[in-house]
């Protein structure tokens, strides 16, 4: 599971906009926004650059959370 950081939305027409967009990208098997956290965890074998390019592409924008190493 990649977790991505959405900035742009506002309102939950917005994460639904973000959802759409990412499911469609060919494999993605998981997509799920929080508006609350402006985050998103996407499960499948999609790579990140199609992932935050569709995100881009539904007028929005999307990182790669880093990971903290423990």
């Amino acid at each position: 599971m990649e977790r991505f950081t959405v900035s742009g939305m506002s309102c939950a027409a917005c994460v639904t906009r973000v959802e759409k967009a990412v499911s469609c990208v060919k494999g993605v098997t998981s997509c799920s926004v929080s508006l609350l956290t402006n985050s998103m965890a996407v499960e499948g074998s999609a790579s990140v650059d199609e992932i935050i390019t569709a995100v881009r592409n539904a007028g929005y924008d999307a990182a790669l959370k880093k990971t903290k190493k423990e």
